[in-house]
């Protein structure tokens, strides 16, 4: 079985992530969702939330073979463990690649035998980003098409009492 890892703060999933894990969950028979924490971030939602919030909007999409957990620590020791043979990275711009490619260097170092795996962000998706979700949110607006129908309405609550 061909397993991968797509590691992330994920605070919130936004539809710039689904697809990617959509798109992976073609090329892999199994994706582990790594939700990182990061004591350096103040994020909105729990790893625990961001999880559940995950796994509803995977289900939603029928994606069976798309796992969310949350971890702490390394992404190639996250994919040791999990026995996959390739981290997935998003790309969203230049910058985008710049740092993962820096990323994708030190990963090889720890762990010669994982590939990093860039998939692009789609043209009509490259602007969304957790952060600008966030941004929007807490001013009001609406995060109709930025976010998953299914778990939009969990997200809106949160940022807007935020």
């Amino acid at each position: 079985m061909r397993t991968a890892v797509c590691t992330g703060s994920f605070d919130p999933p936004t539809l710039g992530h689904m697809d990617i894990f959509m798109r992976a969950a073609e090329l892999f028979d199994m994706v582990y969702v790594a939700v990182l924490t990061n004591p350096n971030k103040k994020p909105v939602f729990t790893a625990d939330e961001r999880c559940g919030l995950l796994m509803e909007a995977a289900r939603a999409e029928g994606l069976n073979n798309v796992c969310a957990e949350a971890y702490s620590g390394l992404a190639v020791d996250f994919a040791r463990q999990k026995g996959a043979a390739a981290i997935i990275r998003g790309i969203r711009n230049g910058s985008d690649l710049e740092y993962e490619r820096s990323m994708e260097g030190a990963n090889k170092f720890l762990r010669p035998d994982i590939e990093t795996v860039y998939l692009l962000a789609r043209p009509e998706l490259e602007f969304i980003s957790s952060s600008a979700v966030k941004e929007m949110a807490s001013y009001g607006k609406d995060i109709d098409g930025l976010v998953p129908d299914a778990i939009k309405n969990k997200i809106a609550e949160r940022l807007i009492k935020r």
